[in-house]
């Protein structure tokens, strides 16, 4: 059996130098916004059976629905330039083919321009670029055994610094790119759902902190 654990071992070791690494290293500052959902006010709410969503603040818990090829995003009201935003996602609904996740940068005139980071309850994410009505992929959907599939549990942290942009989940680092058309905007929560399909997932602890790439003055 010892060749056997050896394996086992081996095996561990080349998929752990397999996974993925930051090229950046990130320092966090102080805390700018802290947002429990604990009152009304917390976060922007919208409703519209029309457009098949409908986010709002629910028993202590942001709770984006999307359903039938609804897509849509909530933002906060301050604007912010280099920042770590950090929420914990938990899916409700069985439907896995969807996407939702943290916005940065997002435009106050609340148009869906700024930056998308998203996953699926299918394990797969990507980073996206809104602008002018058309969302195209920085990152195509990729899969990640970072993320736990299903109704389950996520914790998701974003990386707003410069034209740097990079995507955790579950603590361990996913994806990075750059791009530099947006430098300051809005957080946001953001879902979405094809034709025929419908995703209901909570937000909670959202923390929104100053960061900068180190070697920066």
């Amino acid at each position: 059996m010892r060749w056997y654990v050896g394996l086992l071992v081996l095996l561990a070791l080349l998929l752990a130098s397999c996974a993925p690494k930051a090229t950046e290293t990130v320092l966090l500052g102080e805390v700018l916004s802290e947002v429990d959902f604990s009152h009304s006010y917390d976060w922007e709410q919208y409703s519209n059976e029309g457009q098949h969503v409908d986010f709002r603040i629910e028993d202590g818990v942001f709770r984006a629905h999307a359903w039938d090829h609804g897509f849509i995003w909530a933002l906060n009201s301050e604007a912010h330039t280099n920042v770590v935003i950090q929420a914990d996602t938990r899916q409700l609904s069985t439907y896995a083919n969807n996407a939702y996740g943290l916005m940065c940068r997002a435009a106050p005139t609340n148009n869906g321009d700024g930056y998308y980071f998203l996953i699926s309850g299918d394990g797969s994410y990507t980073i996206r670029s809104g602008a002018t009505d058309v969302v195209r992929g920085l990152i195509k959907w990729e899969p990640t055994d970072a993320i736990q599939q299903g109704q389950a549990i996520n914790r998701i942290r974003i990386v707003c610094i410069d034209d740097y942009l990079a995507l955790y989940v579950n603590g361990r680092f996913v994806a990075e790119t750059r791009d530099d058309r947006y430098q300051r905007g809005f957080a946001g929560i953001a879902a979405a759902v094809p034709e025929g399909g419908d995703v209901d997932v909570e937000f909670d602890d959202l923390i929104i902190r100053e960061a900068w790439l180190a070697g920066e003055p």
